[in-house]
């Protein structure tokens, strides 16, 4: 049985504690830790939200009115913007795609590190973007069907970009899936005993579907959002270890703000949490590991 490794756990545990930072500076606690439980209690799951104009912001996702900055993205090389971003289980980084391809690992304060490129060129405007826990690939889609299967530092194949099958409907005959702009992938962890399974928002349908299997691009609708989403989609799934659960969060424009949602993954359903600041819209987010 494979478990998260000490280093990884320990680089998820001091992503929480920067990210908590700006807004526990003057905390006191027992012992005097910041950090303590009670503290963390108090803030609940912290998410870490891409803003349009590029500013990497952390938020309690009970409350996504109230987000605090991280840092403007910098240190971009041949890339315009990242179109996405995501935490990888296999060391708890924090990771970003640029339009142009570019992979990266960004730290707390939004410096980016370029460290791959992708050998296919993205197709579309926009992006989901998630790692396999159990395959160590980062997954790129795109609102044009695009399904790319890249390959950060793995010996068996590095640095390489798999092409694989258009994201597909399950229409008859079957169709291009267009608008396909969130995927996250559920059971974050590197227990080789939990499977993992790829969803993906649909704004064009407005749904949520299965994507099994993954590299084929099939889709298969678990239920309908009940929203009108706009083009951009940021998704992301907690995973709680100890108890097995699977939380699905969104970025989703609706009714012309960036609004952040609760999504049952099982059931498409979106149920609204709360509207994000007007001058903070978030495109992406990103739940950093084992927060509990």
């Amino acid at each position: 049985m494979r478990t998260r490794s000490t280093a990884a756990s320990a680089a998820a545990a001091a992503v929480v504690v920067s990210l908590l930072s700006p807004v526990l500076a003057s905390a006191t606690v027992a012992g005097g830790d910041p950090f303590g439980p009670s503290e963390r209690a108090r803030h609940g799951l912290i998410s870490v939200g891409l803003t349009s104009d590029q500013r990497l912001v952390g938020f309690d996702v009970r409350d996504p009115a109230d987000t605090w900055s991280l840092g403007k993205v910098s240190g971009l090389q041949g890339d315009d913007r990242l179109v996405g971003i995501d935490f990888r289980v296999q060391n708890g980084k924090l990771y970003g795609v640029g339009d142009k391809g570019g992979v990266y690992s960004v730290d707390s304060a939004a410096k980016a590190l370029k460290v791959s490129q992708l050998t296919v060129a993205l197709q579309g405007r926009h992006f989901g973007v998630d790692f396999n826990p159990a395959a160590n690939r980062l997954r790129v889609i795109s609102d044009t069907g695009q399904n790319l299967r890249h390959n950060i530092d793995d010996p068996a194949a590095p640095l390489t970009t798999t092409a694989d099958g258009t994201l597909t409907n399950p229409t008859v005959p079957p169709s291009t899936a267009l608008g396909v702009t969130g995927a996250a992938y559920s059971n974050n962890d590197l227990d080789a005993a939990t499977a993992t399974t790829l969803f993906d928002i649909d704004t064009t349908n407005d749904r949520v579907s299965l994507q099994s299997p993954a590299n084929a691009g099939t889709l298969a609708p678990t239920g309908n959002l009940g929203v009108n989403a706009g083009p951009s989609a940021g998704f992301d799934i907690y995973h709680q270890a100890s108890d097995g659960s699977n939380r699905g969060y969104a970025a989703l424009s609706t009714g012309g703000r960036q609004r952040f949602y609760k999504v049952d993954v099982l059931t498409g359903k979106a149920t609204l949490i709360g509207a994000f600041p007007a001058g903070r819209q978030i495109v992406d987010v990103a739940l950093p590991l084992d927060q509990r």
